[in-house]
């Protein structure tokens, strides 16, 4: 639900601005593969509703020709995606998303940056600024 919260206030807030393309498109990347572990959790539940989504899911992977990779209906495969590798993959573009953040900063509100060139300058840090002056 945070994702959610946070997605869509970065969205209107337009936080692609000033070179942040490639952060958005992170933030994008880290939301598909979380809303792909929470599929495959909901696979492991072993019940009705997950069997009949998990062949809904088969027949739509063939229909788009990955059907030869992902076996939604082996559980040992699902229990392995949801338990290793989506997990490392959520910590690793959340880690690079959290690197870019604070290497461009936070985009300032859309009334507060006049151009793109004031949103492509680094905001200023009071640390290093002050040791400048001395």
């Amino acid at each position: 639900m945070f994702m959610v919260i946070h997605l869509w206030g970065k969205f209107w807030m337009a936080a692609w601005r000033g070179g942040r393309v490639l952060t958005w498109i992170t933030g994008m990347v880290a939301f598909v593969v979380s809303i792909v572990t929470a599929f495959t959790g909901y696979l492991l539940q072993s019940n009705f509703d997950s069997q009949w989504i998990a062949f809904q899911a088969k027949d739509a992977l063939n229909a788009v020709g990955v059907g030869a990779w992902f076996n939604v209906a082996d559980l040992g495969q699902i229990l392995m995606w949801h338990i290793t590798l989506l997990p490392l993959a959520v910590a690793v573009v959340v880690a690079l998303h959290v690197v870019l953040v604070r290497m461009h900063g936070v985009v300032p509100p859309l009334e507060a940056a006049e151009s793109d060139a004031q949103l492509r300058s680094p905001a200023p840090n009071p640390a290093t600024d002050s040791e400048d002056k001395k």
